[in-house]
């Protein structure tokens, strides 16, 4: 604790006024001026207390004595047990700039279009519960100095022949780059830490443990070389993208494939440097959800878990109107609905072994390098020395997604145009494909059912598949009677239903995630 010179009550460090600040008294002191003897800035290390949770072994430190009730990691009630600890001191910091209450203001926001999340998560007691926690990162800065010679292509059309024109771009480069940062604990998943970035670098400032006074920090324990590559990959990256913008080189396609080798890119420092977050952990039997604020911007990052009761209910509120509207204007004969609710069945079954995938890469953190790193550890397996780069940014996905869906919608449209004929055509070919489609989902499903651990649907998909089977074979045969379709698209609405819920409750396996004890030296498995 560091004691106010004035009356001895506890300094804190003062989001508004940047300050620590005396609550008895009200003095305001200079986080710089107010030092302990363990704080000397000659030294290395400084004396905090360390909290450990019984349950997940999860550790936070902080400069005061006082516990909190819970814990961060695995959102446990109970007392963390301390001890004194001498921590290695990280060389900058960038304070917390908003407060408490434009953290629980920015994520009451969020969870305002969040329709479906358990009420727990917008009860204002829960909310009352975000924590700030510096989380430490690696800081690397980089130089790229000196002549540099890069390939460069022209391409143009000269009659029936399509002519490239090689180049080699030469100048002088001079370039410095800080602030590519990645997070430095395995308990601050990769997925989070990046949907929180950027950290503005120009507010690092020198670190000293007063600011450390009224919040925790996470302990560090992912080593610098793990991301190593990645920050000087983001700075080639970051160069010749530069360079292509350039006037004098405007108009030439640059290699990036060999560019990035040409640059002479060097690793200055890897610096430890602790990020303001502001964290809370919400539990739901073995799973965790985490919601974060970024403690200098305000972005707020959050699980979002479901719950399948208000869900269903929404889609039924939903349904009704929309069924009604549009039985004033379309009547659906039943061969054509069986096909519909069949077409449903397949879609949903691709849906639902795409979740399983999902859950596969999750159970076995392949999202997030660190934790995987940590838990080969425990293991006793060597941790890998190259990795490949971190998983793309979700909007990049989405741009991706893009071409894609507008292709599909292109062919839609196609296909209505052409009218009759391929109609005929789909009336021939579609239900054997349907039929082969469904049968392969199936098979599929089961391996994937297999490889990944507490899902819910084989049961559905089983289902699912029969229904299609049947609705086949009466699409086969050809009734004149409209019962059988009725019982065909009847049967595949309701294992529709059935892989539907499923993959509603098998949802929130993706959006929570398993108790930290399970992959902590130390936690209690039981917990």
């Amino acid at each position: 604790m560091y004691e106010c010179p004035n009356c001895g009550g506890n300094l804190k460090f003062d989001i508004p006024s940047q300050q620590l600040a005396c609550a008895h008294c009200g003095t305001h002191l200079d986080p710089y001026a107010v030092k302990k003897e363990t704080d000397a800035t000659e030294q290395d290390y400084f004396e905090a207390t360390v909290f450990t949770c019984p349950q997940c072994a999860g550790e936070i430190f902080s400069t005061d004595n006082e516990a909190a009730a819970f814990c961060s990691f695995c959102g446990a009630s109970t007392i963390l047990t301390s001890r004194i600890s001498r921590e290695k001191r990280p060389k900058f910091i960038i304070p917390f700039k908003k407060t408490k209450e434009d953290c629980k203001n920015a994520y009451a926001q969020t969870m305002r279009r969040a329709f479906f999340v358990p009420k727990e998560l917008k009860d204002p007691k829960y909310i009352d519960g975000f924590r700030g926690i510096y989380m430490p990162y690696w800081t690397y800065q980089l130089t790229q100095k000196g002549r540099v010679t890069l390939s460069g292509e022209k391409t143009y059309r000269r009659g029936d022949y399509v002519i490239t024109d090689h180049y080699d771009l030469s100048g002088d480069l001079d370039a410095y780059y800080l602030g590519y940062s990645y997070d430095a604990s395995s308990s601050f998943y990769d997925n989070i830490s990046e949907a929180l970035a950027p950290y503005d670098a120009k507010e690092l400032v020198n670190f000293t443990p007063a600011f450390l006074s009224g919040f925790y920090a996470d302990t560090a324990d992912i080593g610098e070389e793990v991301y190593r590559q990645d920050a000087i990959e983001l700075a080639n990256d970051s160069t010749l993208d530069r360079i292509s913008k350039d006037k004098a080189f405007s108009g030439y396609h640059i290699n990036s494939s060999k560019g990035g080798s040409r640059l002479g890119t060097k690793l200055r420092s890897a610096d430890n440097t602790m990020y303001p977050v502001w964290f809370l952990s919400y539990r739901n039997g073995d799973r965790i959800a985490y919601a974060t604020v970024n403690g200098q911007t305000g972005k707020v990052v959050a699980d979002m878990p479901i719950s399948p009761i208000r869900y269903l209910f929404a889609s039924l509120v939903m349904a009704v109107p929309i069924y009604l509207l549009l039985n004033l204007f379309f009547t659906i004969r039943p061969p054509v609905l069986m096909g519909i609710a069949c077409v449903l069945a397949l879609v949903s079954g691709i849906l639902y072994i795409m979740e399983m995938n999902a859950i596969g890469r999750r159970a076995v953190y392949e999202d997030d390098r660190a934790v995987e790193i940590m838990r080969r550890k425990k293991h006793g397996q060597a941790a890998e020395q190259k990795r490949t780069a971190k998983k793309k940014s979700s909007s990049k996905k989405k741009n991706k997604l893009g071409k894609p869906t507008i292709s599909f919608l292109i062919l839609i449209l196609y296909i209505i145009c052409y009218g009759q004929l391929i109609m005929d055509l789909a009336n021939l070919f579609l239900w054997p494909v349907i039929l082969i489609a469904m049968v392969v989902c199936l098979i599929v499903g089961i391996c994937r059912y297999k490889k990944v651990e507490d899902v819910k649907g084989l049961f559905g998909f089983i289902f699912a598949t029969a229904a299609v089977l049947i609705s086949g074979l009466i699409r086969l045969f050809h009734p004149v009677s409209d019962i059988p379709y009725y019982i065909g698209a009847i049967l595949t609405l309701l294992a529709d239903t059935f892989i539907f819920v499923d993959i509603i409750r098998n949802y929130n396996k993706l959006a929570m995630r398993r108790l930290p004890q399970f992959d902590k030296q130390g936690g209690d498995d039981r917990a």
